[in-house]
């Protein structure tokens, strides 16, 4: 924690809260909990994250990086030492109170999962959704792997009478044994489509993320098939893709995970992504015309600005906030 106390006092956390199953939490103190995006590549305004870090332990996420801020540049700590915004809720309706964020997308859940273990007992997630049931007017989307957001299935429709809202689940594969190795402890894939099907069945928009594509993994056509035929049956109303996005800190864990337990592609990943973090435009162009065909072939819309990083927060027409009794 040496690199921690050298950090200015208002970004240090604020101590440990306590440690279970091997992971230490601790809270974060929170001056701001939506931030601004400014990428052209991503579809959304506005972000929030209510944890930092994520126990779920994908070998291939790209939001490792969000620990080196704090320098703890050990790739294990991302699943190890979660930072807990234990005043999410305040400071939400705090910014929204003065913030004009009017009809610009919000997306939740863009560098941690919302619906992760640490969520059960520190309940962060739900208390937000608590403040926007308030509103109306949003355009709101939530990302996750989790079918613990069944939860609040009683606040997601209250703001799906009142705002814009879609959920996108997280799935790459159904092969249990590839899961698991993948997402060590992430919920298995019949558990998100059955969360899929029933967030859809109470009327609420769901999209299937197939993100990240890993080349010689999850890549291959009948495998995406099945998981897009799964898709349909839960009633997703869109799959969407991305190829693997390996920025440094990701790559410090996927790299070595690769020539531990796939070394015969090792020499493929180190061939698309030794020089750079996004796949190359022959991979992207093969993979999106894949896609488009297999999308097609059960019934769901295709893009043509390459998933445009998925369609994340939404495509109706914009509403104006406003504030409503609850």
């Amino acid at each position: 924690m040496e690199a921690v106390a050298a950090l200015p006092l208002f970004l240090r956390p604020r101590g440990g809260l306590e440690r279970v199953r091997g992971v230490e939490f601790v809270e974060m103190p929170v001056h701001r909990i939506v931030n601004r995006c400014s990428s052209d590549r991503m579809p959304f305004r506005w972000t929030i994250n209510p944890y930092r870090g994520c126990e779920f332990g994908c070998v291939y996420c790209y939001a490792r990086y969000t620990h080196d801020f704090l320098e703890l540049r050990d790739p294990m700590d991302f699943e190890r030492r979660i930072f807990v915004k234990r005043m999410a809720a305040e400071v939400l309706a705090h910014t929204l109170s003065r913030t004009p964020i009017g009809d610009d997308a919000i997306a939740i859940g863009t560098a941690t999962d919302p619906y992760q273990p640490a969520e059960r007992k520190f309940r962060l997630t739900r208390s937000m959704l608590e403040v926007f049931a308030n509103l109306s007017g949003l355009n709101l989307s939530i990302t996750t792997k989790s079918a613990l957001i069944t939860r609040d299935l009683d606040l997601l429709g209250k703001i799906n009478r009142r705002s814009h809202l879609q959920v996108n689940f997280s799935l790459i594969t159904l092969d249990r044994r590839l899961q698991r190795i993948l997402e060590p402890r992430a919920p298995r894939p019949a558990l998100r489509l059955r969360a899929l099907n029933e967030l859809a069945r109470a009327g609420i928009r769901c999209n299937l993320l197939m993100m990240p594509m890993i080349p010689g993994l999850t890549d291959d056509p009948a495998r995406i098939e099945n998981v897009i035929r799964a898709a349909r049956r839960a009633g997703a109303d869109g799959v969407w893709w991305r190829s693997l996005y390996l920025k440094p800190a990701a790559a410090r864990r996927f790299v070595p995970f690769i020539r531990d337990h796939f070394p015969h592609l090792a020499p493929r990943i180190d061939d698309l992504y030794g020089r750079h973090v996004y796949a190359p435009a022959a991979y992207e162009d093969r993979m999106s015309a894949i896609f488009d065909r297999l999308r097609r072939r059960h019934g769901f819309a295709i893009s043509r600005d390459r998933d445009k990083s998925t369609n994340l927060a939404g495509d109706s027409a914009p509403r104006q906030l406003s504030l409503v009794a609850s």
